[in-house]
C-alpha cells in the first residue's frame, strides 16, 4: 500500500495532509524518514510513525457533521493558538480530522472523519462534489456581474468553473444596501466564493455552507455536531461529477 494511503486509512490525516507531512520529513518507516509520497509499505511488516507516534489501523470509521461557527480555524491544531474546529468535537475520542476547509470566518457544514478514502473522494477536484453556500455581500451586483459569476471569473488561483448563482434578495439598513445569494460550486479553490464576488467588485460580509452533495446542514445548531446516518454516508459516496449541472440562466 502507498504510504500516504496507509496513513489516511488509519485515520491520522487526509491523503493531502499525509503527503505534506511526508515531504516535511514527519513520517518514518522502520525508523527512517521517508520524503517521497507513494513509497510502498508492507502493512503486515513495516512500522510506520507519524510525528513520532506509531500508525496503526483503525477498525471503526466515523463520519461527523459539524455546524462550524465563525471564528474557528479548520485544522487539527493552530500554531497561533486560535480556536480550532477540534475544540468543538472533544467528546469524540477517536482520531478524526476535517474534510476540506472552511476559512476562519465562514460558517456552516463541515465534515470530519477518520476514513481517508471517503475524505479523498469528497475533496479531490476530479469528483466535482457540489457545495452549496448562502452568501451575503455589500451592494447589489448587476445582472452582468451575476452572469460573470455563473460563467466563471478569474481569481488568483485561476479561472473558476461554471457555477449556479441565484439572487435571493436585497436588504437596506443602517449599514447600507446588501444582497443575498445562493451559490453552488464544485471546485475547492482557496477562499473561492469570497474571491469570486471580489472579482466583480463586491465584498462578502457573511458566508455559510449549507449543503455538500445531497447532505444538508438542516437545523443543527452552531457549534454542535452529530454522526451521519448510514444512508447519508452512502449518499455522499455516490455523489459526484454526473450530479452537478450548473444553472446558467438568470434566476
Amino acid at each position: 500500500m502507498r504510504l500516504e494511503k496507509y496513513i489516511a486509512t488509519a485515520g491520522i490525516a487526509s491523503r493531502r495532509a499525509a503527503k505534506r507531512a511526508i515531504h516535511e520529513g514527519r513520517v518514518t518507516v522502520n525508523g527512517t524518514p521517508v520524503f517521497v509520497p507513494g513509497h510502498p509499505i508492507d502493512t503486515n511488516a513495516d512500522c510506520v510513525a507519524f510525528e513520532g507516534k506509531r500508525v496503526t489501523s483503525t477498525a471503526e470509521r466515523l463520519y461527523v457533521m459539524l455546524h462550524k461557527p465563525a471564528g474557528y480555524v479548520t485544522t487539527r491544531r493552530d500554531e497561533r493558538g486560535r480556536p480550532t474546529v477540534m475544540d468543538l468535537v472533544q467528546d469524540i475520542s477517536e482520531n478524526i480530522y476535517p474534510v476540506g476547509r472552511l476559512d476562519l470566518e465562514t460558517e456552516g457544514l463541515l465534515l470530519l472523519t477518520n476514513d481517508g478514502d471517503f475524505a479523498y473522494r469528497l475533496t479531490h477536484p476530479s469528483h466535482e462534489i457540489p457545495k452549496t453556500y448562502l452568501v451575503w455581500v455589500d451592494g447589489v451586483p448587476s445582472e452582468k456581474a451575476v452572469r460573470q459569476l455563473r460563467e466563471g471569473v478569474t481569481i488568483p488561483s485561476g479561472k473558476t468553473a461554471q457555477a449556479t448563482v441565484s439572487r435571493l434578495g436585497v436588504r437596506a439598513d443602517t449599514d447600507g444596501t446588501g444582497s443575498q445569494f445562493k451559490v453552488i460550486i464544485h471546485e475547492g479553490k482557496k477562499r473561492q466564493v469570497r474571491l469570486m464576488f471580489k472579482a466583480v467588485g463586491h465584498r462578502v460580509v457573511r458566508l455559510k455552507r449549507i449543503q455538500v452533495g445531497e447532505l444538508r446542514l438542516g437545523n443543527l445548531p452552531p457549534g454542535q455536531h452529530r454522526l451521519l446516518t448510514p444512508t447519508e454516508i452512502a449518499c455522499l459516496r455516490g455523489t459526484g461529477r454526473r450530479g452537478f449541472k450548473p444553472r446558467l440562466p438568470n434566476t
